[in-house]
């Protein structure tokens, strides 16, 4: 006989056995079995007997009920066991994607400046700062230049007062030099003359 041959013949007297036993199970509970067992046996003094093959029917029936109901309870350990299981890896899924939702979140949340992780509330903060430090620097420029352009234009103006001085004063000058040497002149002819 081949393994294949035996392996059927196991699942054909596995199936009989089980399809017997529900059968059984259905027809009769092991408490009415056992009132029926009561009822059939005779009676000897205070004793009940029992017939031989009447005990060996409710006794396979029994340890049949009790291999089936502890098949049963394996089949629901097992699954209780693979639920557990589940459940942790569930679990642990969950705390994992928890983690990755904060670290989202945090990166939502954040923005990274000069190497530095801001909340996006500081970061606005910092940014307006910049901002204001940068507009009032403009501010204090703008106005150093035009009170340095208010100078220079002031300063050019002064120059060309004094440049326009400067030129009357020479020409002046120049007219008095020349009416000095005019002068000079006549007199040293006045004074060839005389």
């Amino acid at each position: 006989m081949t393994i294949k041959n035996t392996l059927a013949c196991i699942a054909i007297l596995f199936a009989a056995m089980t399809y017997s036993q529900e059968i059984a199970t259905e027809e009769l509970s092991i408490d009415s079995q056992l009132q029926a067992l009561y009822k059939k046996s005779n009676n000897y003094k205070d004793y009940k007997v029992i017939e031989k093959k009447s005990y060996r029917v409710l006794q396979s029936n029994i340890l049949d009920s009790i291999r089936h109901f502890k098949n049963q309870i394996v089949l629901k350990n097992n699954l209780i066991n693979t639920q557990v299981t589940s459940i942790d890896s569930l679990t642990k899924m969950n705390s994992d994607i928890h983690v990755q939702l904060n670290e989202a979140v945090n990166q939502i949340d954040t923005i990274l400046l000069f190497g530095f992780q801001l909340k996006k509330n500081k970061y606005s903060l910092v940014l307006f700062i910049i901002i204001l430090v940068l507009c009032a620097s403009l501010v204090i420029f703008i106005y150093k230049f035009n009170k340095s352009n208010a100078l220079t234009i002031q300063a050019k103006s002064n120059l060309t007062d004094v440049e326009e001085e400067l030129s009357l004063f020479r020409k002046k000058s120049l007219e008095r030099q020349q009416k000095l040497r005019r002068e000079l002149q006549d007199e040293i002819l006045k004074n060839r003359n005389n």
